[in-house]
C-alpha cells in the first residue's frame, strides 16, 4: 500500500517540473550597484563544471549575489504583493571574493540599519530537489513579497534540479531524496562555514537562519552539534531560528534537537502543516512522522509552533499547484507571520491581527483572515534587544 502511494505521487509530481532557465555567466566585480530588496547574496558549497553549479561538493565555498527583477504591473498593497503570482528572472551574477563578500554585505546591513528599527541579515537555507538558481529565486520571492529590507543570503549546498531521478534497486522511487539526504548531511560544516562570514559581516543579536525543508535538516543538526561556532553563538545568540515545513525525525527533534537550539538563538518558530504532501511522502520514505507535520507528536515549548494549514496561499504556478503547503514562498499569510517575526512583533500580537487563533496547547493557528494591508498596532520591541 505505502510502495503505491508513494508511486502515484512520484508519477503526478513527474511531469509538473519546471526546467530551468540557465543563470548568466559569472564575471568579475561590477560597478552595479546591489539593491537589499533585487538583490540575493549567496554563498554555495557546490563546484561548478564547465562554468556552472553540479551536485558535487567544492573544497571551498563560493561567495557573489545574484540581481532578479520582478515584473509588477502596478504599485501593489502588502496583501496583494504576499498573495498575487509573481514573475522574477535572474538577470545578473556577480562572484566575489570572500573580503569582498562581507563587505559589501556589511553595507547593505548597515544601510537597513540606519533607515530601519529592525531587519538584519537573513541566511535562507533552501530544500530537498532545489538547484542553485531555483534557490536564489525562492530566496529573492520571499524578500519581495515581504518587501523586507532585510539583506537575503541563500547557502546553496548541492541538491538534485528535481524530485526524480534513475531508480536503483536499494531505491526504486526514492533515490534522489536519499542522495540529497546524504549530500545535506555532509554539509553542515559547510554551512558553519557559511554562518561564520555572515557572523562576520553583521552582530548574531541581528541575524535569522532560516531552514526550509531538508535545509531544516542542515540547520538543527549542525546548530545542535558542539562546534565553536555553537559555542559563540551560546555567548551572543541569534536573533531568531525559523524552520519552515522542516523534514526532520519529528522524534528526534523533539527528543534531541529542540533543546540545544534553544540556546543559540532568542526566538525560535516552527511553522508546520497538517496538508504538506511532500512531507507526507518523506514520512513513508523514512518510516516516521516528520516535524514539520502537524500532529506529528506535540511540540517542543522551546519553539513558537504555528499551524499554517489554513492560513491563505498566493498564486504559485505549477509548482505551487502540486504543493503549496510546502513552498514558503507560496504561504501568503505564514509570510506575514514571518516577516512579523523579522520585525520583532510579539508572539501575541498574531491573534491581535486576526490572522491567527491560540489554541489550549500554547501553538498559533493561522486562519483564512485577511492579511492586514496597514501597520498593526502592536507592541514591538527594538530589534536585536
Amino acid at each position: 500500500m505505502r510502495l503505491r502511494l508513494i508511486c502515484s505521487l512520484y508519477l503526478a509530481f513527474l511531469p509538473a517540473i519546471p526546467r530551468e532557465l540557465p543563470l548568466p555567466a559569472a564575471r568579475s566585480v561590477s560597478t552595479r550597484p546591489d539593491t537589499t530588496i533585487d538583490t540575493t547574496f549567496y554563498i554555495t558549497n557546490r563546484s561548478r563544471h564547465g562554468g556552472a553549479f553540479d551536485r558535487a561538493a567544492a573544497q571551498s565555498l563560493e561567495f557573489g549575489f545574484v540581481i532578479s527583477r520582478f515584473v509588477e504591473q502596478a504599485p501593489k498593497s502588502q496583501s496583494d504583493r504576499l498573495l498575487e503570482k509573481l514573475s522574477s528572472q535572474i538577470t545578473d551574477t556577480v562572484r566575489l571574493t570572500r573580503d569582498q563578500f562581507v563587505a559589501q554585505l556589511r553595507a547593505a546591513d548597515q544601510r537597513v540599519s540606519a533607515n530601519t528599527s529592525g531587519g538584519g541579515p537573513v541566511l535562507y537555507v533552501h530544500g530537498y530537489a532545489t538547484s542553485f538558481g531555483r534557490g536564489v529565486s525562492q530566496a529573492a520571492e520571499i524578500a519581495h513579497r515581504g518587501r523586507a529590507p532585510n539583506p537575503f543570503v541563500v547557502f546553496s549546498w548541492p541538491a538534485h534540479k528535481v524530485f526524480a531521478v534513475w531508480p536503483s534497486v536499494h531505491a526504486l522511487v526514492s533515490r534522489a531524496y536519499r542522495q540529497d539526504s546524504a549530500s545535506a548531511a555532509h554539509s553542515g560544516s559547510a554551512f558553519l562555514d557559511a554562518l561564520t562570514v555572515v557572523l562576520s559581516a553583521a552582530p548574531s543579536r541581528s541575524v535569522t537562519v532560516l531552514g526550509h525543508s531538508m535545509g531544516a535538516q542542515i540547520v538543527a543538526e549542525a546548530l545542535s552539534a558542539s562546534s565553536s561556532v555553537r559555542d559563540s553563538l551560546k555567548a551572543a545568540p541569534l536573533y531568531a531560528l525559523v524552520l519552515f515545513a522542516a523534514d526532520i525525525s519529528a522524534e528526534r527533534f523533539r527528543d534531541s534537537l529542540a533543546a540545544p537550539l534553544a540556546l543559540v538563538a532568542e526566538r525560535r518558530v516552527m511553522y508546520a502543516s497538517a496538508s504538506d504532501r511532500l512531507l507526507a511522502i518523506s514520512h513513508l520514505v523514512n518510516h516516521g512522522k516528520r516535524a514539520g507535520q502537524v500532529g506529528a507528536g506535540g511540540h517542543p515549548a522551546d519553539f513558537e509552533y504555528v499551524d499554517v494549514t489554513n492560513g491563505r496561499l498566493s498564486s504559485g504556478g505549477v509548482r505551487g499547484f502540486i504543493d503549496p503547503h510546502h513552498a514558503m514562498r507560496y504561504a501568503g499569510s505564514a509570510l506575514y507571520d514571518f516577516f512579523g517575526v523579522l520585525r520583532g512583533l510579539p508572539a501575541d500580537c498574531r491573534v491581535t491581527e486576526g490572522i491567527a487563533d491560540r489554541a489550549i496547547d500554547g501553538s498559533w493557528r493561522l486562519t483564512r483572515a485577511a492579511i492586514p494591508d496597514s501597520t498593526v498596532k502592536c507592541s514591538v520591541p527594538p530589534h536585536g534587544n
